[in-house]
């Protein structure tokens, strides 16, 4: 079978391997698709914390069952799947309490551990999650993303219906974050940011309102739009620290303020502003098994458009090419889908 190998920073081989065994708890899949994202992105350019090469990447796939194993009951033969790419001990405080997506032993597929861009991947079944037959491949994949929006709503909000959120970024991440609030009831949505073809992009997903803020102030556009009350959580996408303390500046007092963004570097933040104004100040990590249900329903139920964001394909063998395109074309992309024929 083929397999795409990042082994050096910016170089790929396509590798011809032996198809997968499997044990008794995993299943076989056909991989149909793969998603390319920020963090494959920054791995292959050699500056990614915690992913070292070679490595297979590959954490956002679809695909068809195989064959299982012995003791798997939740799957069968030819059902389509979506992976959930969290490796776990199952055996820690956190694990045990529910809060499995910050394990102290996780391992990402795809990123710590094999992913699945290749022809056959072996995977523990209880990470499988039936793919709905009124969505494709490729929108499957996209699964993944959505789900750490819907965690990421969820973290600022207990219950997000009816309320008035801002999204700072606009890129994938940012724009599912907004997507999933969307779709899990809140009443309106504005997202801000730099680039033209973001803002338009989130505008078609459902946003209601896009500020770019290379030409309009923020403040002043949540003032516009929501009165002095202004919004009831803050999702900082960006990774931008100037656009996370501006929102600490501006900001009603006593929201949440959701990092979702990876920082590459430790920024200055306005502590004293998180103080008096009693910000709370949360972190989101990935997802846990509910949130990766609602993503799944949110896309069956056809309230989110995850079709809208992939901007090309490539086919698995041009894997380096997908990422040479990435580069020559970043500010008018947002996913791109390696299909595996």
């Amino acid at each position: 079978m083929k397999q795409a190998v990042l082994v050096k920073p910016e170089s790929f081989e396509i590798r011809e391997v032996p198809v997968p065994e499997i044990t008794d708890d995993q299943a076989l899949i056909r991989v149909r698709a793969v998603g390319i994202c920020g963090s494959d992105i920054h791995a292959y350019y050699g500056k990614h914390p915690f992913i070292s090469c070679p490595i297979v990447m590959g954490h956002e796939a679809a695909g068809d069952v195989v064959k299982i194993g012995k003791n798997v009951t939740n799957l069968k033969p030819g059902m389509r799947v979506v992976m959930r790419p969290q490796k776990v001990c199952g055996e820690c405080y956190l694990c045990k309490t529910g809060r499995f997506n910050i394990c102290k032993k996780l391992e990402v597929i795809g990123c710590q551990c094999t992913g699945a861009s290749s022809d056959y991947f072996a995977v523990d079944a209880n990470l499988l999650y039936e793919l709905p037959e009124n969505v494709d491949y490729a929108v499957g994949t996209g699964i993944e993303p959505l789900a750490v929006g819907v965690h990421a709503v969820k973290r600022g909000l207990a219950d997000v219906k009816g309320k008035k959120i801002l999204v700072i970024g606009a890129g994938t991440i940012g724009n599912v974050v907004a997507q999933s609030a969307k779709g899990l009831g809140a009443a309106s949505v504005m997202v801000s940011d730099v680039s033209a073809f973001k803002l338009q992009m989130a505008k078609e997903c459902g946003a209601d309102y896009c500020v770019d803020v290379s030409r309009q102030d923020l403040a002043d556009e949540i003032l516009k739009a929501y009165g002095e009350d202004g919004v009831d959580a803050i999702y900082e996408c960006s990774a931008n620290a100037g656009a996370l303390n501006q929102a600490l500046d501006f900001a009603r007092k006593g929201i949440t303020i959701v990092i979702v963004a990876v920082y590459g570097k430790n920024p200055e933040v306005n502590l004293p502003n998180v103080q008096d104004r009693e910000y709370n100040v949360v972190g989101t990590l990935m997802y846990v098994h509910e949130d990766y249900l609602d993503a799944i329903r949110l896309v069956a139920e056809k309230k989110v458009d995850l079709a809208k964001l992939i901007t090309a394909h490539f086919p698995l063998e041009k894997v380096a090419d997908a990422y040479h395109h990435i580069e020559k074309n970043r500010d008018t992309m947002q996913k791109v889908i390696l299909d595996v024929e």
